[in-house]
């Protein structure tokens, strides 16, 4: 089994990729399972509709079964599982990402597909999987573990908005998703400050008080200007809703992470 590492492929992601065979008839879903190999063709049984089984591989693939599970020949399932909805992708890839006017001509699970692989960081070209970023940031990886550390410090409002948030991206629904990235940082900003800095009228000022923003890094400037970038109008003009709601996604994550691990730090020094 190859050893553990980063995910690569979000849960929303891997749901999405084995949603692409829901027009298989159960004659292709068994062939397919069977190249992965007989064992996980057992698991997932021949019983029930092919919406039942499909349920059955979702619930092997992102609960039951290590992210790292071998199939036959060594490869990871959930990395198999998500080449193959790509090449079930009609037309059998895009340009180097499908323009807003593209996805909406796609079935909805092919549109839905697309945009979970844009939040991990991938889009199709040519009918390849391929980054859209120059390094792997491990941006499914980062959000596990803002999930997990939203739960472990009760931030309930924050990680509410996030979800909103993302399940807007799913559907399509740039504004809703841009409406509510900003929210997101400033309550999670708040419910640190309320925690480490209460007396503090201005979350950001307080969290530089007592140095859990950084002077040296300009962490204050960056947290304003990124704020002010998060500004709820929508995307800006000459922009597709598409790559400016992911580039917000992208960025708020990655600094909500920033700030989770620098808490968690703190809350248990």
């Amino acid at each position: 089994m190859p050893e553990a590492g980063p995910i690569r492929f979000s849960r929303r992601t891997v749901i999405a990729a084995i949603e692409m065979m829901e027009p298989f008839n159960h004659a292709q879903l068994t062939r397919y399972l069977l190249k992965l190999g007989s064992e996980l063709a057992r698991k997932v049984g021949e019983k029930g509709y092919i919406a039942q089984r499909l349920n059955k591989l979702i619930a092997l693939a992102v609960d039951d079964l290590p992210p790292n599970y071998a199939v036959e020949g060594g490869e990871v399932l959930q990395d198999v599982l998500v080449e193959n909805a790509v090449s079930l992708l009609p037309g059998y890839g895009y340009s180097d990402s499908a323009t807003e006017e593209e996805l909406l001509y796609l079935p909805p699970r092919a549109a839905e597909f697309l945009r979970a692989l844009e939040r991990d960081g991938f889009t199709v070209s040519g009918g390849l999987l391929r980054r859209t970023l120059p390094i792997d940031i491990g941006l499914p990886t980062t959000q596990s573990e803002v999930d997990r550390l939203l739960v472990k410090h009760g931030f309930t409002v924050p990680k509410g908005q996030l979800e909103q948030a993302i399940d807007a991206h799913a559907r399509g629904n740039w504004a809703g998703a841009n409406g509510q990235f900003r929210p997101f940082l400033e309550g999670l900003l708040e419910a640190i400050a309320t925690k480490l800095a209460p007396s503090a009228g201005d979350p950001v000022r307080g969290l530089l008080a007592i140095g859990f923003l950084r002077r040296d890094l300009n962490e204050r400037d960056f947290m304003y200007g990124l704020i002010k970038r998060l500004h709820s109008e929508g995307p800006h003009p000459g922009l597709s809703g598409d790559e400016d709601s992911t580039f917000r996604f992208h960025v708020v994550l990655l600094s909500a992470r920033l700030l989770l691990t620098r808490f968690d730090t703190w809350a248990t020094a």
